[in-house]
């Protein structure tokens, strides 16, 4: 008899069930309460892809982020990103996916750096830039999406200075950057193009609302500045001419003042950003809209240089009311999977049940995994090291 109950699982596991305008086949039974997952053809192209849904209700299931080699310079797999967030032992990791966009090749040493949203555990490790498509969730489980944005100071004397990028690139268009220690072991900056102030006393890790004094141990004008454990360096453009330049010199002090906006977004636990929101009040976002309407021919399966409509392998983040969806689409095979548009991203996320959804990072990083195991077809043909990764994880207790 049991034997039999064996097969009959097997049996619904590996069983198609037909949808408007797809199929679906589960891959696993229920591993967890609250969680499924599935292989998603859409029989309107040629296209394959693969699902997660976590139920928001099932306390044993949580939203998770993480960075690659915990760092925000260098890259990994979302293989290894999993593993190690598994072996701290209070959660394991059941699903991840690639996360946002980012420099991929070295950029002069900048290779990993993130180009959006990233808070992990608390701790704010880059500012949101397209605040449009920033996906969050709090210590209680409620979900955020944008639009938000940093609202942040450096206060030194009497005069006070905007405070524009955490740990990003110095040509990403900031006049004044601060690097934490999460950066790496130092800067990367110009000697040429401004000069750096050497934080020391400053509480870590940084925070969503977050003021703190500070002192200043030192003014570095070489580029490049090691990143105090203990602290952080301000980086500050060559173009900024402001009296508040010449305060900051050894032994001053001041204070450090951040919060993001709505306020709802200071108790971010987790956060990511991609690059543009997909769906908004279960609408499809009208410029892809707009694009798809206009394009001249319609070609399934064709790469083209605007990226949007171009079919590429995608991965998404959705949820609506009740569920949690991450999506990843395989692309650029033709015998098997050619890639999807962001509209018809978007428009397979509303058959799915998504009503909000945000695009992450795709191409040769998406990649799907399940319990340390690769389960889409990355274009790339192996599993490519990225910049950071979105995680199912579940209480070690409840398994």
């Amino acid at each position: 008899m049991q034997r039999f109950c064996i097969i009959l699982c097997l049996l619904f596991t590996l069983s198609a069930m037909a949808q408007a305008d797809g199929k679906k086949t589960v891959l696993f039974p229920e591993m967890l309460p609250g969680l499924g997952l599935y292989r998603y053809e859409w029989d309107v192209e040629t296209c394959v892809l693969y699902v997660a849904e976590m139920s928001r209700s099932e306390p044993t299931l949580h939203f998770e982020v993480a960075l690659a080699n915990a760092q925000v310079l260098g890259k990994e797999t979302v293989r290894a990103m999993a593993h190690r967030r598994t072996q701290r032992g209070d959660r394991r990791v059941v699903v991840a996916v690639n996360g946002g966009f980012g420099v991929l090749g070295d950029m002069r040493g900048y290779g990993g750096v993130l180009e959006n949203l990233h808070i992990q555990d608390g701790e704010l490790i880059t500012q949101p830039t397209d605040s449009e498509a920033c996906f969050g969730v709090t210590e209680d489980g409620a979900f955020l999406s944008g639009p938000v944005e940093m609202k942040a100071t450096v206060a030194i004397g009497a005069h006070t200075l905007p405070l524009g990028c955490i740990n990003q690139r110095r040509l990403d268009g900031c006049q004044i950057t601060l690097y934490t220690p999460r950066m790496g072991e130092s800067t990367r900056t110009n000697r040429r193009r401004g000069k750096e102030v050497i934080i020391g006393g400053l509480p870590l890790p940084l925070t969503a609302n977050y003021a703190q004094p500070y002192r200043v141990s030192g003014v570095a004008s070489g580029g490049n500045s090691l990143i105090p454990k203990d602290g952080a360096i301000l980086w500050m453009s060559s173009r900024v001419k402001h009296p508040a330049v010449s305060q900051f010199r050894a032994e001053a002090t001041g204070t450090l003042t951040l919060a993001l906006s709505p306020p709802e977004w200071n108790q971010a636990r987790h956060a990511i950003g991609g690059r543009i929101r997909l769906l908004k009040d279960g609408k499809i976002n009208q410029t892809l809209v707009e694009m798809h309407k206009t394009e001249k021919r319609h070609t399934p399966g064709k790469r083209a240089s605007v990226l949007n409509l171009s079919h590429e392998p995608r991965t998404a983040l959705g949820y609506n009311a009740d569920t949690l969806f991450l999506v990843v689409a395989d692309g650029r095979q033709p015998k098997y999977s050619t890639g999807l548009t962001l509209y018809e991203l978007a428009s397979i996320l509303i058959e799915l049940g998504a009503t909000e959804a945000i695009n992450l990072d795709g191409g040769s990083s998406s990649t799907f995994v399940v319990n340390d195991a690769v389960i889409n077809r990355p274009s790339g043909q192996q599993e490519r090291d990225v910049l950071n990764a979105v995680f199912i994880t579940m209480d070690v207790q409840s398994y």
